[in-house]
């Protein structure tokens, strides 16, 4: 057709800039880059265009134009996001001990600070800021005024006017020539709105655009629905027709960056418009509305794909349990449905569906998304998050590395990064994009959360109490920031907190916050590996551990965690003389089942296992090995250990158990010595084999429990021996909630001799016992199956 131009957008994603390693601890690195941003490097004179992982030195300046944002690694525990129309410049460290400095020229900074207090100064024309471990935003307009607010922690702000400190929601102005003054407070969210993510909702098919705008706008349409939003504002026409339908992408495309006063100020001439316009410019409304966590301004139900797609990201802000999540994904399906080449539709049912457990509806409809819209940073991620889960970290590196180059400010891009750097042993790298991740998107609580989880990770007790606090206050019905908080506390006998902590994440376990779903903490198999019992045990509560547990299996049967959870619990009341068994069959009945369900990836569950401090607290190919020695003063060892071992689909772990009791009463001597080896396989993402081998022996006297210790025997003696058990188990998922196992046992041989055994034999004579008979015996019983 003459006059037409077709525009063809292709998306070539160039990951090898996020892979390199850790950069050193005082080097102020770029980390993070949208739009126009330019270095004018020291003696220079011209400005030159900025590119990823470009280190500052001191003195560099560096600007962002319109629409754009940076984010630079000032160390290793500060990063300084900022958005658009900013300078800044890198001053040398002062004193030389401390790192880098940072004069603010013009525009605002998202200071987020983890670093030692006073090694780091800022400066802008009007005051100085002394920085004592926090976080802040730090603005500075034409006419010079320069504002303080404080977030988080301390800061001391002024000149040789005069000098406040500011803490937490504090404020403060400062003229030039003036000391600086206290306002009334701020709103955090107001002035991180460009730390937001807003993804995209409109769909470019229900535009109104006549054949001139289609023309007019078609490279940027082109570059929206392969996905690349940053791409498609850049394609933007500087001048454009003025039309509602144009407002309205324009509106949308700035969203995309964050901007959301320009975007509403675009729209703000919209209110009088009807028909597909108005629900247009009410779809981003209705995103807005869901981010800000603001009151719907939807009138009637959704009808075009757009306004079900930001009504979908509505009901999940809501958190109402699980109606929410489930009204979501049916907005985002039908979303689909009505516009099956609307590639944002298809990644939002797939994220959702994924929330839900079904890998492979999850699986069909990203593929489907990122067929239409490859360059689409967030489904990159989201394939990253499904092939973790999948046990294929390294592939779900490559995946968080293309989301990361297709759109670098994206925080679950670095949170799922820096969770597989963890897991494929780069601890520090992935501690470094969790803050990355968390100084993006400031306001977002679960990024706080796993930033405290891998706080916890490294013995940093005081970073990881902040960071798992301001979780809690971002999002006070997010489970998250509870549960890790539970495990902390318990490492540090803190048991009663502890248990607190984990009972308010009971009762919040249903509430899901914006653009989470279930997709991190129900895949979050590290933390729910973890010896919930032991929290209930330290405080002496094994009935209420058993009550609950047995209450969370009764829930979800095919929870894996629950089981280990009652697993653990019936451990707990074992008799380590193994004179009352009523508790051996149901502990290794629950400790079977938990790993058999648990993937390959959580490694081998055991009650020894599961309560090692600091390590289950990310899944990780590691091997370890872990002891629990005990000594009595009467001259009993007790000695459990543990060779384990994790890489990626494959487990093992050896165990062994020593008892050696000397009794606390004539002929009640007891020694065990048992060993086992476990391994695991998850050979397909639905299917896990599991195999284990077991001998032991036990030698004793009399370990019976009396009421009356005369009534124990001086002569009794007890041999058994267990030559080598073979037990071997299958693991199908056809899909959530329905599972197949299979279990086999094969008991080689089986011996237990008993000399001066003394047995009461009761006579019953309807219903009542008519006499008691003593008998004593001696002999050996030997099983061949």
């Amino acid at each position: 057709m003459a006059g037409v131009a077709i525009f063809a957008a292709t998306c070539v994603v160039v990951p090898s800039a996020w892979s390199a390693g850790v950069p050193a601890t005082n080097e102020v690195r770029i980390v993070e880059l949208q739009g126009t941003v330019e270095v004018l490097p020291v003696g220079a004179k011209n400005w030159t265009v900025a590119t990823d992982n470009l280190v500052l030195h001191p003195y560099d300046r560096i600007r962002t134009a319109d629409n754009s944002r940076v984010a630079l690694r000032w160390s290793d525990q500060s990063v300084v996001p900022f958005g658009a129309s900013t300078e800044l410049e890198v001053l040398p460290p002062d004193p030389l001990n401390s790192q880098s400095g940072l004069h603010l020229i013009r525009g605002v900074i998202s200071f987020f600070h983890r670093d030692k207090p006073g090694r780091i100064h800022i400066i802008t024309r009007g005051a100085v800021a002394g920085i004592e471990g926090t976080e802040f935003v730090l603005a500075v307009n034409n006419a010079d005024r320069t504002t303080l607010s404080v977030v988080d922690g301390k800061v001391k702000f002024g000149n040789h006017h005069g000098t406040l400190l500011l803490t937490n929601g504090e404020q403060a102005v400062v003229d030039l020539g003036r000391a600086p003054v206290r306002t009334a407070g701020f709103i955090a969210n107001n002035l991180l709105q460009w730390c937001f993510y807003y993804p995209a909702v409109i769909d470019p098919d229900e535009l109104p655009l006549t054949a001139d705008e289609q023309k007019q706008f078609a490279a940027s349409l082109a570059a929206y629905r392969s996905g690349d939003l940053l791409l498609a504002l850049k394609k933007y026409p500087a001048s454009d027709s003025g039309s509602a339908a144009a407002k309205i992408y324009h509106a949308a495309v700035l969203l995309s960056v964050g901007d959301v006063a320009s975007a509403e100020a675009v729209m703000s001439g919209l209110a009088d418009q009807s028909g597909r316009s108005r629900q247009l410019a009410d779809a981003l409304r209705q995103l807005i509305a869901a981010v800000k966590r603001q009151p719907s301004v939807l009138s009637g139900k959704p009808q075009l794909a757009s306004e079900l797609l930001a009504n979908s990201y509505f009901e999940q802000s809501r958190a109402v349990r699980e109606t929410s999540l489930r009204n979501a994904l049916n907005d985002a399906r039908e979303a689909a449905a009505k516009s099956p080449r609307f590639g944002f539709a298809w990644e939002r049912v797939a994220e959702l569906e994924f929330g839900f457990g079904r890998t492979k509806d999850a699986l069909t409809a990203l593929d489907q998304s990122l067929a239409l819209a490859p360059c689409n940073a967030q489904a990159l991620a989201l394939k990253g998050f499904i092939l973790n889960a999948e046990n294929d970290p390294h592939t779900a590196l490559a995946s968080f590395n293309a989301a990361l180059a297709a759109d670098s400010a994206l925080g679950n891009a670095w949170l799922g990064r820096g969770i597989v750097r963890i897991r494929l042993r780069d601890t520090e790298g992935g501690r470094e994009d969790l803050l990355i991740a968390a100084a993006l998107e400031p306001q977002r609580a679960e990024l706080r959360s796993y930033l405290g989880k891998a706080y916890i990770a490294v013995g940093d007790d005081v970073r990881a109490t902040r960071e798992l606090n301001n979780a809690k206050r971002l999002d006070p019905n997010d489970p998250t920031p509870w549960l890790y908080s539970a495990l902390h506390k318990q490492q540090n006998n803190q048991v009663n907190d502890a248990i607190r902590d984990l009972e308010k994440s009971q009762a919040l376990n249903n509430n899901r916050s914006v653009y989470r779903s279930q997709l991190l903490l129900d895949k979050d198999q590290a933390v729910r590996a973890a010896d919930l019992a032991g929290i209930y045990g330290d405080a002496g509560m094994s009935d209420v551990a058993q009550r609950e547990a047995g209450r969370a299996v009764s829930y979800d049967y095919a929870n894996y965690s629950a089981h280990l959870f009652l697993g653990s619990s019936y451990d707990q009341l074992r008799d380590p003389n193994w004179s009352n068994l009523r508790y051996e069959t149901p502990a290794n009945s629950e400790f079977t089942i938990a790993n058999l369900l648990a993937p390959g990836s959580v490694g081998i569950l055991s009650s020894l296992t599961a309560q090692q401090p600091y390590t289950k607290l990310f899944d990780r190919n590691r091997m370890g090995v872990v002891s629990d020695t005990t000594y009595l003063s009467r001259g009993t060892w007790m000695e459990s250990g543990a060779q384990f071992g994790t890489y990626d689909n494959f487990s093992y772990s050896l165990d062994t158990d020593y008892i050696s009791d000397n009794g606390q009463r004539r002929n009640n001597d007891n020694e065990q010595r048992f060993l086992s080896l476990t391994v695991k396989d998850q050979f397909t993402p639905q299917d896990t084999a599991y195999f284990t081998v077991q001998q032991g022996k036990v030698s004793s006297g009399d370990v019976n429990e009396y009421y009356n210790q005369a009534n124990a025997s001086d002569s009794f003696r007890f041999n058994e021996t267990q030559q080598p058990n073979f037990y071997f188990g299958y693991h199908h998922e056809w899909g959530p909630g329905s599972h197949t196992l299979f279990y086999a046992t094969r008991q080689v041989a089986y011996e237990s001799a008993g000399t001066n055994l003394l047995q009461y034999v009761a006579g019953n004579s309807g219903g009542s016992i008519v006499g008691v008979n003593t008998l004593y015996a001696y002999g050996t019983i030997r099983l061949n199956p």
